[in-house]
């Protein structure tokens, strides 16, 4: 497979514009005065939209034929009603901010790489690791903030002597 760097280095500018949105997202939710949830139908109603017409340009005939939902099975029903999880991502991000979202994000990849090994015999050895810092980095963010003035006011009222440099 030959590399394109110019390729990637587009993809990565489209992906980095892509994350500010984000920040974005969360100022919306909690600088205006609309419901969470009537933000989440707006956004929403965009991508079904943008969704219905794809599948109709792709598929209508068959869809006309057969119908919306045939070929349907009980696995794609739970993957629809498992996208619901961008309702999750909203609630987190208006009551919380953007940093957390992300650790929960990570934490999600965690249990369900866990989940893998019990259920699944996945043998993974260095991901303990990665995962051991996913859960340290979660509960140092959780922490209580601390009062820094005072440590930086004891610091200036020592006097501290130094020696000349000899340069």
């Amino acid at each position: 497979i030959q590399q394109n760097p110019l390729l990637g280095f587009i993809a990565i500018a489209i992906a980095v514009f892509c994350s500010g949105f984000a920040v974005y997202f969360e100022k919306v939710l909690k600088s205006s005065d609309t419901s969470l949830w009537v933000r989440n139908i707006q956004m929403y109603l965009s991508g079904i939209v943008v969704t219905l017409i794809g599948v109709y340009m792709n598929d209508s005939e068959e869809i006309l034929e057969k119908g919306f939902f045939f070929g349907y099975t009980p696995l794609v029903c739970f993957v629809v009603l498992a996208s619901v999880g961008g309702l999750y991502t909203s609630v987190v991000v208006k009551y919380t901010d953007n940093i957390m979202k992300g650790f929960s994000a990570a934490a999600a990849i965690v249990v369900s790489t866990v989940a893998s090994v019990i259920l699944f015999g996945l043998q993974i050895i260095t991901f303990a690791s990665g995962a051991i810092l996913v859960c340290v980095s979660i509960y140092l963010y959780g922490l209580p903030k601390t009062d820094t003035s005072k440590l930086s006011q004891q610091g200036t009222e020592k006097e501290f002597i130094r020696k000349p440099s000899t340069v």
